[in-house]
């Protein structure tokens, strides 16, 4: 990820009257207070995504993917993704769709209602399973359609969805584990997750290994192993994304967003998110203001 680039944070409450009653205008979404709902969406014709930029997402969403393919990266992890894939993203994640190619296709829903999803999934099923998946949706865009509105059904239909796709994904796990597998790959992800949480408070390699159970050490050389990359490169990734939304949108001062993120002063963060970024904090807020 350009570390230079803007965080923008996007919500379907937000959404543009004009962009919203573009997908209302569309046969294949359906949009209400709950949810949007979209079925073979082509993604190069929908107004809410933009390639190249990166988001803070409020609401989870869940895809599948029909046809095509891109390059995206959520939390911090870069994924390849195609047709078949199926996709849990939880809300406040960070998002960059680098590329989408010109036919993809997705069935997807944005849940504005209550949904849990812990950590993002992102998985190519078995084809059996992925068509089942696809016959839920289906079931569900009936069900949105009945009138009076099901929200009772609904919402238990998208509990059934995620949870579903969150048993495919802990089935292969525990079939890796089983196996001793991808332990390297594994440990890589939990760390990335924890710097996730984690990292407006705690930079450090030792904290993160603790958490782990392993040494500062070993973990420098998994993380080497597992991305080709340090892990205060990570760590750093994480921290310049963090500090960014609070410039953006929360609107801080450097100084506030220094004692925010437990830096020292409001130098040490001025300087770190220049080393980061080729930019003061002043500079990109300027330059991102809309």
């Amino acid at each position: 990820m350009d570390n230079s680039k803007a965080v923008n944070y996007v919500s379907v409450n937000n959404l543009d009257i004009e962009i919203e009653e573009v997908c209302r205008a569309q046969d294949n979404i359906f949009v209400n207070d709950d949810l949007i709902l979209i079925l073979n969406g082509t993604l190069q014709q929908l107004p809410i995504i933009n390639v190249n930029e990166t988001f803070q997402i409020a609401e989870p969403r869940i895809i599948l993917v029909m046809e095509g393919s891109g390059e995206v990266c959520i939390n911090l992890q870069d994924y390849h993704i195609k047709k078949g894939h199926v996709i849990l993203v939880p809300g406040d994640s960070i998002v960059e769709v680098n590329e989408i190619s010109d036919d993809a296709q997705v069935a997807a829903i944005v849940v504005r209602d209550n949904i849990n999803i812990p950590e993002e999934i992102i998985h190519q099923p078995s084809p059996t399973d992925y068509d089942r998946l696809l016959r839920i949706f289906l079931l569900l865009w009936d069900i949105v359609k009945i009138s009076p509105y099901r929200r009772k059904t609904v919402h238990n239909i998208l509990k059934t969805i995620v949870s579903d796709i969150q048993e495919i994904k802990e089935s292969e796990v525990e079939n890796f584990a089983r196996e001793g597998l991808n332990r390297t790959k594994e440990l890589f992800l939990q760390f990335k997750r924890l710097v996730y949480k984690n990292c407006k408070q705690e930079r450090s390699i030792p904290f993160y290994a603790a958490q782990l159970h392993i040494t500062p050490h070993h973990l420098s050389a998994i993380i080497k192993k597992a991305s080709t990359q340090s892990a205060m490169y990570w760590i750093n990734r994480a921290t310049v994304q963090e500090a960014k939304l609070l410039l953006k949108y929360n609107g801080m001062k450097a100084y506030e967003v220094a004692d925010h993120m437990n830096f020292p002063s409001a130098s040490t963060f001025s300087k770190f998110f220049k080393r980061e970024t080729g930019m003061t904090p002043l500079a990109y807020q300027n330059t991102t203001k809309r």
